[in-house]
């Protein structure tokens, strides 16, 4: 047990653990966050925190959920800059089904694959086909058709804890496909380990050469690019915001405000990266490396409610404390 005094012996903080895992000191800044002794650092956590319980809490039913989150990403659109015309190039994964009149923002590593299969199913499509195959891009529209579109089509998008989703991303197109990121690990060793490089080799890059290299400010493939530039929701008004966390129940409902709850189910849900898994592959990495990277995606923590690094924040807090 650790317990921090000031030089007039009040109360600081103390590592004492309440039943939801919530120190004395988390009580006290939820308890009282305009105190002058509270540091900024304290408040933005606690109020990731009560942003988090508030989107995902289950005893909230999933249309108050939605409610909740529109209400959010409104709030910090206001409070942000970001992109305020999107030109064609920019909305290139927006997918459009003319038959359905459905938009969805394809964001890699976020279910897109079972979508586009129980979409594909709600349009009576047997044969195997691909995602570009079945929905045209927003980006190959006129400005007027694209327009027209996004004032009455149903939009959607689908978002994931983004640590969660970056560990997804490298399991999939570094371990499972390796062939996918051929050239990008020849590119990740030359820069990190250029006396290692394979001109025609595996180039092996471990999670943490990964991390290291997304933890600069690039530009980035869309199975790790951030979800601002990926789905522009400050600009496009979603008519739906689903998250991974809730994907049974929202995944219902949103089914049932497409029109198509008569037509498909979604399928049962198997999450192959769990949170002790991205604790262990994460403590693998440097903490300045974590902290960079969280920099680089601290938007999409924000503007989807997500805790800023909180998958983390224990890892973290362990290497403060040595």
């Amino acid at each position: 047990m650790t317990i921090f005094f000031l030089k007039q012996n009040k109360f600081i903080a103390s590592d004492i653990r309440t039943k939801d895992g919530q120190t004395a000191r988390d009580q006290q800044v939820k308890g009282n966050p305009n105190d002058p002794e509270i540091s900024n650092g304290e408040r933005r956590k606690n109020r990731d925190q009560q942003v988090e319980e508030e989107l995902n809490v289950p005893l909230k039913t999933s249309e108050e959920r939605q409610i909740v989150r529109k209400q959010h990403l409104q709030e910090y659109c206001r409070n942000h800059d970001y992109n305020k015309s999107p030109g064609a190039d920019d909305v290139h994964f927006l997918a459009v089904d003319d038959d359905l009149k459905l938009i969805y923002c394809v964001v890699p590593k976020v279910g897109t694959s079972t979508w586009k299969t129980v979409i594909a199913k709600a349009r009576k499509i047997q044969r195997r086909i691909s995602r570009w195959g079945m929905w045209r891009r927003l980006s190959n529209y006129t400005e007027e058709e694209m327009n027209e579109r996004l004032k009455t089509y149903f939009k959607f998008v689908f978002v994931r804890e983004p640590l969660q989703r970056l560990l997804s991303a490298y399991k999939h197109k570094f371990i499972q496909t390796p062939s996918y990121t051929s050239k990008l690990r020849k590119e990740i060793v030359q820069a990190l380990r250029p006396q290692d490089v394979e001109p025609n080799g595996e180039n092996f890059v471990k999670f943490k050469e990964f991390i290291q290299y997304l933890s600069n400010n690039m530009s980035r493939n869309q199975h790790w690019r951030q979800y601002g530039k990926l789905c522009h929701p400050c600009v496009i008004h979603y008519d739906f915001i689903g998250h991974t966390e809730t994907l049974k129940e929202d995944a219902a409902l949103l089914l049932k405000m497409a029109g198509i709850d008569d037509r498909v189910t979604f399928p049962p849900i198997h999450n192959s990266t769990g949170p002790s898994e991205v604790l262990e592959y994460y403590s693998q990495v440097p903490p300045w490396y974590i902290k960079q990277l969280g920099e680089q995606y601290r938007n999409d923590f924000e503007m989807f409610g997500y805790e800023y690094l909180g998958p983390v924040k224990k890892l973290l807090d362990q290497y403060t404390k040595v």
